[in-house]
């Protein structure tokens, strides 16, 4: 095992199931096991009076563990044993990507530090590391972002930022179609179907001139390439997706995934009133 913090520790997974475990475990007094592969630690290899947290990982660049929380509930779980003064060990296969990631987001969660300045400290004690390309990019997303768990927040910064994160335009995260009668809806002006409401608007605030919606990606987005005109499952052409991105004109940032909507393919719902929702046609 690799000390990293006081209380942190780094590990590959024979030193948690292999013939010298129980050795490895009460010399340095480990309490807490955060697993970070494909399998928990089975049974009959877990050392009595520690706590076995699994967390399901794939080492790959297309892996997310930002937007679907994996991040967030790997460093509060390693977080709240550091507080504890409790031992953790946290391990995948071969300490190279996953675990140590993940020990980097909790170095820079706790102490405010960059993704460089977390990856040397690891790097000062175990000498092999190589997180995967996907992981950095989405660190350092995390990093820009204040190392912050809001999704509002560190989704944003996947909009705005060229090239941090390469997914394949097939497989990127989507946002559910959320119905709010407190929330301005946008739906389809051919089957009068929800599809986004004001929150999902990459730029909230538009002018009369503009023509379009820059917005999210949502669930009913059909992609069939890294550029590609965009249509709802009732046949009507919304608008277009470039996978690359493009900068916006209004503002000048560049939008990582632009999918923008045409004003005349949806109304526009205001916010209900007394029950009544009054629909306004964009012009």
């Amino acid at each position: 095992m690799w000390k990293i913090t006081e209380n942190l520790f780094l590990a590959q997974l024979p030193m948690i199931i292999g013939p010298t475990n129980k050795q490895e475990f009460s010399k340095n007094k480990i309490k807490r096991v955060l697993t970070l592969t494909t399998e928990p630690i089975p049974e009959r290899d877990q050392i009595s009076n520690v706590d076995y947290k699994f967390i399901h990982l794939l080492d790959m660049p297309k892996e997310p563990i930002l937007t679907n929380g994996i991040l967030e509930k790997a460093v509060l779980y390693i977080d709240e044993s550091v507080e504890k003064e409790e031992n953790i060990v946290v391990h995948c296969h071969a300490a190279v990507s996953r675990s140590v990631s993940i020990c980097a987001a909790f170095l820079m969660y706790k102490n405010q530090w960059t993704m460089e300045k977390a990856l040397k400290m690891i790097e000062s004690v175990r000498k092999s590391i190589g997180p995967n390309p996907g992981f950095l990019a989405q660190l350092k997303i995390w990093e820009r972002c204040g190392m912050s768990f809001s999704e509002l927040t560190y989704k944003n910064v996947y909009l705005f930022v060229p090239g941090m994160y390469d997914a394949d335009s097939k497989t990127i995260w989507r946002q559910p179609v959320v119905t709010n009668p407190a929330k301005i809806q946008f739906k389809c002006r051919q089957c009068r179907k929800t599809l986004y409401n004001i929150d999902n608007l990459v730029h909230p605030v538009l002018t009369d001139s503009c023509q379009q919606y820059l917005i999210e990606p949502m669930e009913w987005l059909t992609i069939t390439g890294s550029t590609c005109s965009i249509s709802h499952s009732c046949g009507a052409k919304l608008g277009n997706f470039i996978g690359n991105g493009s900068r916006c004109n209004g503002c000048n940032k560049y939008v990582r995934r632009w999918i923008f909507i045409d004003k005349s393919k949806v109304d526009k719902v205001e916010v209900a009133v007394q029950n009544a929702s009054v629909v306004q046609p964009i012009v």
